[in-house]
């Protein structure tokens, strides 16, 4: 059977990655020379004898792999039942601004387009029905308002809280609400303000990059407008602005230096947490693509952060919309030798859909997430009415059968970003979308190995086991 490795180097060491036990090895010249050679096909007898002393120090088996299948397939409908986390409300469809990008705007396949459409009342007071009847061993469920623009139907929201204050007295609920920052007023301030609501506010950056694309139905641009907000939320609400994010979208053909200086320099933004996106790829009817200009200057920004994390370079310098940076490493860090590999295992992209964040739409159909496409009918796993479609959810959730040749023989099989958003073929979940994602998702774990190496190399305070010094 075979061995599935990754090799690499850094400035400062040649290392093999371990699928089979989820291992990062630090290797001499010599040894690393072999092991890519083994890597490509090309091995030679010796080679062998080295292999044979890494698997007998406990690295490098040949895989147990026989079956992929989430660990979470044998108790899915218990949890189904007892144990969602969260839920996100599309308590309307409407919206005053008319983003080019939007997923919304007709330019993606399997996708609703723009409609005045709103949830009932009684539809989300049966959304909060359904999560609280099924998650009796969670401590505290989060609930999630969004559009169109939620706030635009701040009297149900209002409602439905009132509602869940009469109904469920005691039960701990987090609340959220993404908007596009156009329409606040005092008393929907102080209402999301008492409620801790945790609010996040799209904004694009400066004025010529932001109003490019996030303009209102008349095409005039809604930055002054969203700014005069955010002041207004920083002057009167002081305590509560510090509930506030940004979510910020890089559009193809938009300066990412431009993005950056205009979150450091702005008074108003300062020590705000701000969070960067690109815009959604997945089904898109046309090619989306950015310039060199954008990945030179995250890669710069980036590298910053690092120098930062090691005590290198000023944290003052480095800007606050990179603050994640070093999440995917740190994430794939922390999982290292922890997760391995099984006889039934299932590549890590997938979250247990109708667990983590189940999304339901104006009608009260239940999707994966907001991601999904809401006019594919693979996505649908369900309806408040009636229930989860168990089939359905365990397709969802072992989306890697698809590719299970591919997935069967990939050195990211453990680290694997790609969900069910990126194999959606609107009557069925389809192959061919999941493959062509994923060079892309092997380039993310990559990436973020060689960064690991890079922090260790320089003695940043990672758990020193988990960068095993075998030679």
């Amino acid at each position: 059977m075979a061995r599935y490795i990754l090799t690499f180097t850094t400035p400062g060491g040649n290392y093999v990655y371990d699928r089979e036990v989820n291992a990062l090895l630090s290797v001499s010249t010599e040894e690393f020379a072999a092991f890519k050679r083994i890597e490509d096909g090309e091995d030679r007898e010796a080679d062998w004898v080295l292999l044979e002393r890494y698997t007998n120090q406990g690295y490098l088996h040949e895989t147990k792999l026989k079956e992929i299948e989430h660990p979470a397939t044998q108790f899915l409908r218990n949890d189904l039942e007892s144990s969602m986390r969260q839920i996100t409300m599309q308590v309307t469809q409407s919206c005053n601004l008319r983003c080019l990008y939007c997923a919304y705007g007709g330019s993606y396949d399997h996708q609703r387009t723009h409609s005045n459409k709103t949830m009932t009342l009684e539809t989300m007071k049966k959304c909060v029905d359904f999560i609280m009847s099924r998650s009796r061993n969670i401590k505290e469920i989060a609930i999630g308002f969004y559009g169109g623009e939620p706030l635009l139907e701040i009297d149900n929201i209002v409602a439905c809280i009132d509602y869940i204050n009469e109904a469920y007295t005691g039960r701990p609920v987090h609340y959220t609400v993404t908007t596009n920052g156009t329409v606040f007023n005092d008393e929907m301030v102080s209402f999301l303000e008492k409620n801790d609501f945790t609010v996040f506010i799209s904004l694009d950056g400066p004025k010529e990059l932001h109003d490019k694309n996030r303009v209102f139905e008349n095409g005039k641009g809604s930055f002054e407008v969203i700014m005069s907000n955010v002041a207004y939320l920083k002057t009167n609400f002081p305590l509560f602005f510090h509930k506030v994010s940004f979510i910020t979208t890089v559009a193809p053909g938009s300066d990412f230096s431009c993005v950056r200086d205009f979150y450091s320099a702005d008074s108003i933004l300062a020590n705000s947490v701000a969070r960067t996106s690109t815009v959604n790829t997945y089904n898109s009817k046309k090619e989306i693509e950015y310039d060199d200009l954008y990945y030179i200057t995250s890669k710069y920004e980036r590298m910053k952060v690092i120098l930062a994390e090691l005590g290198l370079y000023s944290r003052s310098k480095t800007t606050n919309i990179f603050s994640n940076a070093l999440d995917t490493p740190r994430r794939i860090q922390k999982d290292l030798s922890r997760s391995v590999i099984f006889e039934k295992s299932h590549p890590s992209g997938p979250c247990v859909p109708g667990i983590m964040r189940p999304y339901m739409d104006v009608n009260g159909d239940i999707f994966p997430c907001e991601r999904v496409s809401e006019n594919s009918e693979v996505m649908k796993i369900g309806n408040i009415d009636t229930g989860f479609d168990y089939a359905k959810v365990e397709s969802v959730l072992n989306v890697g059968k698809l590719s299970e040749l591919e997935c069967k023989e990939c050195w990211n099989f453990i680290h694997c970003s790609l969900c069910v958003a990126a194999c959606d073929g609107g009557s069925e979940l389809s192959s061919e979308k999941r493959l062509e994602n994923c060079l892309m998702a092997k380039y993310e774990t990559y990436d973020a190995l060689k960064t690991i190496c890079l922090l260790l190399e320089n003695g940043y305070d990672f758990e020193p086991s988990l960068l095993n010094m075998k030679g």
